[in-house]
């Protein structure tokens, strides 16, 4: 009756439901966003000549945008100025005559005359757009390198028209029909799924503000304890009461994970998602009840929690993996809930997490009644 009660408390207070808002809020921002015709980002074009190279070029970028958006400027200034302007994220200016540029680096592996990018900052979004710019020119290289070869070592450079248009129509034919590669995760679930880059972070998002929810908790028992709470609501188990009642502020904000995660698209199965964000609600709340116990006050705890999230953020894989890391990476209860999804590996490591957490929080309670 208690817990329902602090429960009903909690939900009069407005910080707790700005912060319940977050998630929804976020979600229906990152939807709109993923769902427009942007893509991960919007490249400009430009392609002055209509030469072989340069219309297989157009053609590809045409045909297969991926998830890029391509515009096409018939204007290199009016392309850069696009750039300068933030109506582009980037601009691939192709030379003037693109089929002696590949043929010069088939033929010699260097040219003058060079694909330019323009940018206005760099970023893992044009590292990424650079590569595609390769994945798409390459291939033109690699095919002229092999009517170079052919011609010199079979017909010693004297083809004629009809041997040309034999080795090309040959050469064309063999493309590569389906799908090349097929991805998996760990546990041979398939990792083929069409959910928009934008939304890929979303569920790395959601654990840092779970973590979040859980040190907000902290703040509300050590008010709570201000208070005099805890003077009326004696337990022989002082560490069980803790825990329900922090699981009674993480409860709903947990809910709201998951049903954001549904929502964006990056769910997998109810049993694995809830065995999941339990492992992951014992293993913050454990981490937040040790924090609470060594810093004391609210405003320490304040202090604390941007460098909480921040330290979360560069050591599990929201957005990135930093594989070098690791050993600072199994001291985020975050990581091991990212990983522990499709592994579980990370589900046995988490529960260990947990656990050792939660006898460092009932060795900092021990000593802090001993000392009282």
């Amino acid at each position: 009756m208690r817990y329902l009660l602090l429960l009903k408390r909690l939900l009069k207070k407005k910080s707790y439901i700005v912060m319940l808002l977050v998630v929804p809020l976020m979600v229906f921002m990152l939807n709109i966003m993923s769902s427009g015709d942007a893509g991960l980002m919007t490249i400009g074009v430009y392609i002055p000549s209509n030469d072989e190279y340069s219309n297989k070029l157009r053609e590809d970028i045409t045909n297969n945008p991926g998830a890029l958006q391509f515009v096409f400027y018939d204007d290199e200034d009016e392309l850069v100025k696009a750039v300068e302007r933030q109506q582009v994220a980037e601009a691939w200016i192709v030379p003037e005559n693109f089929e002696k540029t590949v043929t010069d680096m088939a033929s010699r592996g260097r040219t003058k005359e060079k694909i330019q990018i323009v940018i206005r900052e760099s970023g893992l979004t044009h590292m990424l757009g650079r590569e595609v710019l390769c994945s798409r020119v390459y291939p033109m290289v690699a095919r002229q390198i092999a009517f170079n070869y052919i011609s010199e070592k079979v017909y010693d450079n004297n083809m004629t028209e009809a041997q040309i248009d034999n080795m090309v129509n040959t050469y064309d034919e063999y493309g590569i029909n389906g799908n090349l590669f097929e991805m998996g995760y760990v546990d041979q679930t398939d990792a083929s799924s069409d959910v928009s880059y934008l939304m890929m972070p979303l569920r790395g998002i959601l654990a840092l503000w779970l973590l979040l929810c859980s040190v907000a908790a902290s703040m509300y028992y050590i008010e709570d304890e201000k208070n005099g709470l805890f003077i009326w609501w004696k337990t022989k188990l002082p560490l069980l009461r803790d825990l329900a009642y922090y699981l009674v502020i993480v409860l709903i904000p947990s809910i709201m994970v998951l049903i954001g995660m549904a929502y964006g698209g990056v769910f997998t199965s109810l049993g694995r998602e809830i065995v999941a964000i339990l492992l992951y609600d014992f293993a913050i709340i454990a981490l937040a009840n040790v924090l609470r116990l060594l810093i004391g006050s609210i405003k320490g705890l304040g202090i604390i929690t941007p460098i909480l999230i921040m330290a979360s953020a560069i050591f599990s894989p929201v957005f990135i993996d930093i594989k070098e890391g690791r050993n600072l990476q199994k001291f985020c209860p975050t990581f091991h809930y990212l990983y522990c999804i499709h592994d579980e590996y990370f589900v046995k490591s988490l529960l260990v997490f947990g656990i050792l957490l939660l006898m460092i929080w009932y060795l900092l309670n021990t000593l802090k009644n001993h000392i009282k």
